[in-house]
């Protein structure tokens, strides 16, 4: 990769949207040459993928478990099949322990969700923190520039 693919990618990361055209006008090189490069980034997996951000009144809730020594997988697989309204699922390098996003237009399907992750993991797990966001303030995957104003207001949701 070198720095017409940076060029490239930076301008996607604003717009995936953006037309061959516009690319290769952007960087000085024709329309075929831009979606060859894009097309080389796709085949190498740099591109995954391309995201639309819609903006609902949606919330967004933050969760990190940490599981009891030998529990993660099952608490793992439980919550990468099990659960509704869960977006992301990560695991750190913090021994026994998964973030994830969850998101739903309603309060209450949040709060029912960690409900259901501690009735049925509950002894497996050794601590569950959840907090709802407020602002996202940069997101450059979702296209989220940042915008005052731009809250979501906590509804209680927060342990």
């Amino acid at each position: 990769m070198d720095k017409t693919d940076e060029k490239i990618l930076d301008m996607l990361k604003g717009n995936a949207r953006m037309s061959y055209q516009e690319i290769g006008d952007a960087i000085g090189m024709s329309r075929v040459a831009a979606k060859k490069r894009v097309d080389k980034l796709e085949r190498g997996g740099i591109i995954r993928g391309y995201n639309t951000y819609i903006c609902r009144g949606e919330y967004t809730m933050l969760i990190d478990i940490v599981t009891e020594p030998g529990r993660f997988d099952a608490v793992l697989r439980y919550v990468a099949t099990e659960t509704v309204f869960v977006r992301q699922i990560f695991t750190t390098l913090k021994e026994n322990h998964i973030h994830m996003i969850a998101v739903s237009d309603n309060t209450g399907d949040l709060k029912y969700l960690i409900d259901v992750i501690r009735k049925d993991c509950g002894d497996d797990i050794a601590e569950l923190h959840c907090r709802v966001v407020k602002e996202v303030i940069k997101d450059v995957y979702g296209g989220i520039r940042y915008e005052s104003g731009s809250e979501n207001v906590d509804d209680g949701i927060t342990e």
